[in-house]
């Protein structure tokens, strides 16, 4: 696929989780009813929906694509509809309790596609898989970056650092089906260490990605937003650093959970505990290993 912003041969996607725990936080229903124009005042099911469609109609105006289709309370109402369409065709109702990873995809001719990958995205914690709702809603929407990364460290993932730095451009900035930067970034690291697995779920890798300026600063994961704590404050790179603006990103921001910042690679140790967010997992705790591993990782396969 094209690396050239001027290719259209892709789709402007975001990936949201669909889970019924959802209907009891204050938070997320908060979080859509803020967007303005939206007709979200009642409980959804969809984390952060909001800022899905807010996020897709930055990346439309970008690329120079008409945002018509979802733009607007109109545009909310009809991706909330499609949402639900989805969950009620694939798995026969229209709620569908467990969580769900669900695929938004915007074509340049304003063609919204739903698919979904699940059933299950993996529980936001997963150390208490079967507790009541809270304890879901806890990770989706923490009161602090530190009580993620104070978890259990046996439920951490293994962050990398990408090998190659990374020329920032429209589809590093913006979330679309182009992922070649992602797509290679990842092929040099495990998927997930040998023989680490936990009541049925893989221990997986991120890798993290770094821009190519002389400062070599961090721009992004290839799955998560990362947050790195300096002088007892979490930053969390910034625009200029070239990476993608994600949903539960804005929501940390808004909220004073962490600042926005450089974070150089020259900064970052192994063994150093960060955190990780997207909007499918939440927020979860990652601990950096150096590439040495990652290598005597991928011998081993």
């Amino acid at each position: 696929m094209d690396d050239s912003p001027t290719s259209v041969d892709f789709d402007i996607i975001s990936t949201v989780r669909s889970d019924a725990s959802l209907l009891y936080s204050h938070q997320n229903t908060w979080v859509n009813a803020a967007i303005s124009g939206t007709l979200a005042r009642l409980p959804v099911q969809f984390y952060m929906l909001g800022y899905h469609q807010d996020r897709m109609l930055q990346a439309a105006e970008a690329f120079g694509w008409d945002p018509t289709s979802l733009e607007g309370s109109e545009g909310f109402k009809k991706l909330l509809e499609m949402l639900h369409d989805h969950i009620e065709r694939e798995y026969n109702d229209r709620i569908y309790a467990a969580p769900l990873k669900l695929r938004i995809a915007l074509s340049a001719e304003g063609t919204i596609t739903i698919t979904s990958d699940g059933p299950h995205p993996g529980p936001a914690s997963i150390e208490q898989p079967f507790g009541p709702p809270e304890d879901t809603v806890s990770q989706l929407y923490p009161e602090s970056l530190s009580s993620i990364a104070a978890g259990a460290a046996y439920l951490r993932w293994r962050v990398f650092v990408s090998f190659d730095k990374v020329t920032p451009t429209l589809f590093t900035r913006h979330k679309t089906s182009n992922r070649g930067v992602y797509d290679r970034a990842l092929a040099l690291h495990p998927a997930h260490p040998p023989g680490l697995v936990l009541i049925n779920v893989e221990l997986q890798t991120e890798v993290l990605i770094v821009n190519d300026s002389k400062e070599e600063e961090f721009m992004e994961g290839c799955k998560f937003t990362p947050y790195f704590k300096r002088d007892n404050k979490w930053i969390t790179p910034k625009a200029s650093c070239g990476g993608n603006l994600g949903t539960t990103r804005r929501w940390a921001v808004e909220n004073g959970l962490c600042e926005l910042g450089v974070v150089k690679l020259s900064s970052v140790k192994r063994g150093e505990i960060i955190v990780l967010s997207n909007g499918v997992k939440g927020f979860q705790a990652g601990i950096v290993e150096s590439r040495e591993s990652s290598l005597d990782d991928s011998r081993k396969q």
